[in-house]
């Protein structure tokens, strides 16, 4: 493992150097440190604690007026429970955590990943990105079904969404027309006979108070699918006095039969009040049981509804409350939270999260999103954030 990290080392900073002949680099990030305690539940110990500190560090390079470099690592130490997770989430499904590189110490483990590294090439009205970057489709704020490449979950609000080894060639032939084409690499790393590659196109298009986005995509044959998958989808959101935000993914495998079993779509609203200092955002889910959301989230359920509120009590300061919810099995999950910003970029949130479900009640069965399932019936965590 520690050959690995070295290697990762050496390679950023062998780009860092190289790019410091560039005009205009400049560098950005955040860092995280939090400690998180969690009472257990189901076969989770009776009581466990994490520590952490993860930063995320970005580069940009600029090449004369028409090109630029990205790149972007992180950097994790971690103890206790959070070390104990992530060893064990890379075990199980190393696309899920990439195991770059763990090296232990005396009271930690420590990892980094390489996350972008990406160039662009922009004209007037044409765009290049190739390399290890984001691709993200539809307007979804909280489930976000379209973004089948780069998936993210209201359960885990902090997650950075993950980037894929891809390219995406864009189109401006008329004002706000988007037209692109786009390009991924299996999801498999160590494919090596072209299954699994996703090639697709699509379009977008904004006016004054609405926008809508297309797009179409086929993944070469390959594994489980011998005849390839095709995955279609249409997000639209519209800003009156609601934002109101709709939007489907449907994932079509040729020899399954034709059903819903493929469909991902949500449903939702935003809307800020008195005198903009509440927010709150709501979104229905559905998940197919061969949909996007069901394979990237891994959703056992068909129904969720996610909602929150965020309350401003002045410049600094910040109250919030957060619920997903599986509709089927009457399964939840809340989040009470606070957050204080003592000066410009650096902020602290605290945020408690209690899992419910029917069982806890004896009503019924444990529930996808209740305390035996996610084996915590009260987790608490402590974070401070820093900007730079």
């Amino acid at each position: 493992m520690k050959r690995y990290t070295a290697f990762f080392i050496i390679a950023f900073f062998a780009f860092a150097a190289g790019s410091l002949m560039a005009q205009g680099l400049t560098f950005s990030g955040l860092l995280d440190s939090r400690v998180l305690g969690n009472i257990g539940a189901g076969t989770g110990p009776d009581f466990s604690l994490g520590v952490e500190t993860w930063a995320n560090i970005r580069a940009q390079a600029k090449l004369r007026e028409y090109a630029a470099i990205y790149s972007a690592v992180n950097l994790m130490a971690a103890s206790g429970s959070i070390a104990s997770a992530a060893e064990a989430m890379t075990a199980l499904n190393p696309g899920i955590i990439p195991a770059t590189a763990f090296v232990g110490g005396e009271n930690y483990i420590a990892a980094l990943e390489l996350e972008r590294l990406y160039f662009r090439v922009q004209g007037e009205i044409l765009q290049l990105d190739a390399g290890l970057l984001r691709l993200p489709f539809g307007y979804s704020l909280a489930w976000g079904p379209s973004d089948f490449l780069n998936p993210r979950s209201p359960l885990l609000p902090d997650a950075r969404p993950r980037g894929v080894l891809g390219a995406s060639f864009a189109a401006y032939p008329l004002g706000d027309l988007k037209l692109l084409t786009f390009a991924s690499a299996p999801r498999d790393p160590l494919s090596v006979e072209g299954e699994g590659f996703i090639l697709g196109l699509g379009g977008e298009n904004h006016w004054d108070k609405a926008s809508v986005q297309g797009f179409y995509a086929f993944e070469t044959p390959g594994g489980p699918y011998p005849l390839g998958r095709h995955r279609g989808g249409l997000s639209v959101k519209a800003d009156l006095e609601l934002g109101f935000v709709a939007e489907a993914l449907y994932t079509w495998n040729p020899e399954a039969e034709e059903s819903l079993k493929g469909l991902a779509a949500a449903l939702g609203f935003d809307y800020s009040l008195v005198d903009g200092k509440l927010y709150l955002l709501a979104e229905y889910l559905y998940s197919g049981e061969t949909s996007s959301t069901a394979e990237n989230l891994r959703l056992t359920n068909r129904h969720y509804l996610s909602a929150s509120a965020l309350y401003s009590l002045n410049e600094y300061a910040r109250l919030g409350l957060s619920c997903t919810a599986g509709l089927e099995d009457l399964s939840f999950s809340p989040v009470l939270s606070a957050e204080y910003e003592p000066f410009q970029g650096m902020t602290l949130n605290f945020s408690v999260r209690v899992p419910l479900d029917r069982e806890l009640f004896s009503a019924g069965d444990p529930g996808e999103l209740g305390p035996e399932r996610t084996a915590s019936s009260t987790l608490l965590t402590a974070k401070a954030r820093l900007r730079f």
